[in-house]
């Protein structure tokens, strides 16, 4: 949820701002993600499980929660860093909050998109195409091709993750490092450009030297769950020797105790248009 020295893939959680109006979608769009407005919403899976697509600050981040807890984010993006923005899409899926894989447009048409990656085993291309209020989304060039078909759906806001987002800020904001850490299960995980970060010892190593020197102010802009696995998306801002602004998507997994903790948190910088 933040994008901090490592820059780029770290995101940010919500803030001691009260929870705000979604913005209109055009807003949130680059020029160059702007033809990406068809694949922004719910959508409900045939086999089960939910995608939600959310545009935020010129990024589109793509949520698929399914039963039992599990999860996957998906960022959709047309630069790297806080400089200006380059064009050029990209598109990481992280299964689970596992290692970013990074594929690149290779086909863009009016409702349907292909992004491949050779190098990569299985898939090499993820492709989604929309049919009136049907979506499907193809991976292609392993062994087989699989296959998945959504229709269109609607899903409520989640205020209690919300909350817990606004929570998480205010004890950041208040504690530091101790309130971040605080706020993630005891394998969380961040991701970073180098990689994945995962348990508290090891995001406490990370964020720690950002946090004593940046304040760090953010709040949601929207929100979904599933059962006990939720996210938030949003927006934040970095305050320190070195300024800028992220969007960000987090994670949420309801606790035993019914508390909500951080199961995986990423983001990216909003860069100059």
């Amino acid at each position: 949820m933040r994008v901090l020295l490592i820059a780029c893939l770290v995101a940010c959680g919500s803030g001691s701002r009260p929870p705000v109006t979604p913005p209109v979608v055009g807003a949130e769009l680059s020029p160059a993600l702007a033809p990406f407005a068809w694949w922004l919403g719910a959508w409900q899976a045939e086999a089960g499980g939910t995608e939600h697509w959310v545009a935020s600050s010129g990024v589109i981040f793509g949520i698929a929660l399914h039963d039992g807890g599990n999860f996957e984010v998906m960022v959709l993006d047309d630069g790297d860093g806080p400089g200006a923005a380059d064009g050029t899409l990209r598109f990481f899926a992280m299964p689970g909050g596992a290692k970013s894989v990074e594929f690149r447009k290779r086909d863009l048409q009016a409702s349907a998109v292909t992004f491949a990656n050779d190098a990569h085993d299985d898939p090499k291309t993820i492709a989604y195409a929309r049919d009136g209020e049907a979506l499907t989304a193809t991976l292609g060039g392993g062994d087989k091709s699989e296959r998945y078909r959504f229709e269109r759906t609607t899903a409520s806001r989640a205020p209690e993750l919300e909350a817990a987002d606004v929570a998480f800020a205010n004890d950041t904001a208040a504690r530091g490092i101790d309130g971040w850490v605080a706020a993630f299960e005891p394998n969380g995980g961040m991701m970073t450009k180098q990689g994945r970060v995962e348990g508290t010892g090891a995001i406490r190593e990370l964020m720690g030297p950002l946090l004593a020197t940046t304040k760090v102010e953010w709040a949601p802009i929207a929100s979904a769950r599933r059962g006990d696995v939720g996210y938030t998306v949003g927006k934040a801002t970095f305050t320190g020797k070195d300024s800028w602004r992220s969007t960000y998507v987090t994670i949420w997994k309801k606790q035993p105790d019914g508390a909500w903790k951080v199961a995986f948190d990423t983001g990216r910088t909003v860069q100059a248009r």
